[in-house]
């Protein structure tokens, strides 16, 4: 946000009109890193006339379950699409055209490995975090021993400068960097299996 932000916005449309914003996007990514900033998402939809949202919560602060549940009901109402990953990395297709496009490209990783003799031949991103953490993992577990794959990944994505959390948030009873990693974890194990 160009612009600072009181703790509590009445009226958003008094802010929103100090952006420079255009209009018909299909897609907005929203990277608000507080309540005061989220609470702006419907009146900036309504302006660019945008058919849907991904907005990342990688930190409860940003974004608590109550105005997640009125923007998501606001934005239900002029129609458009909302996804809200915690974090980034969870991302996948929820059914609106212009997320799962997105969705499809980054998000929840997914990887090709080719292995040789117990090692990691190579690591190939199918669909990568949009921090870009999936692409430094590859890189790390190529030549790896297959039994330490899991560990490495989850351990190159939380060293990675993944914005995800390091405090632990009641949601998951857990900090958001350790979901990261066991998304990461889960990628390898899958593409073991395949």
């Amino acid at each position: 946000m160009p612009i600072a932000l009181p703790l509590v916005i009445e009226d958003p449309d008094v802010f929103v009109r100090k952006l420079n914003l255009s209009r018909a996007w299909d897609l907005v990514i929203f990277l608000g890193e507080s309540p005061s900033a989220f609470s702006l998402v419907p009146e900036i939809l309504r302006k660019v006339e945008a058919k849907a949202v991904i907005a990342p919560v990688d930190d409860y602060s940003w974004l608590p379950k109550g105005l997640e549940n009125q923007i998501r009901s606001d934005l239900s109402e002029i129609g458009v699409g909302f996804a809200v990953p915690r974090p980034f990395c969870s991302l996948v297709p929820v059914g609106t055209p212009a997320i799962d496009e997105f969705a499809n490209l980054f998000g929840m990783p997914k990887l090709e490995i080719e292995t040789e003799n117990g090692l990691a031949k190579s690591v190939r991103v199918i669909r990568g975090a949009p921090c870009g953490s999936t692409w430094y993992m590859a890189e790390k577990l190529s030549g790896a021993e297959i039994k330490d794959l899991e560990s490495k990944g989850a351990l190159a994505v939380q060293t990675y400068p993944c914005l995800a959390s390091r405090r632990i948030e009641r949601l998951f009873s857990d900090a958001p960097i350790h979901v990261a990693g066991r998304i990461a974890a889960r990628s390898v194990s899958e593409a073991l299996k395949r």
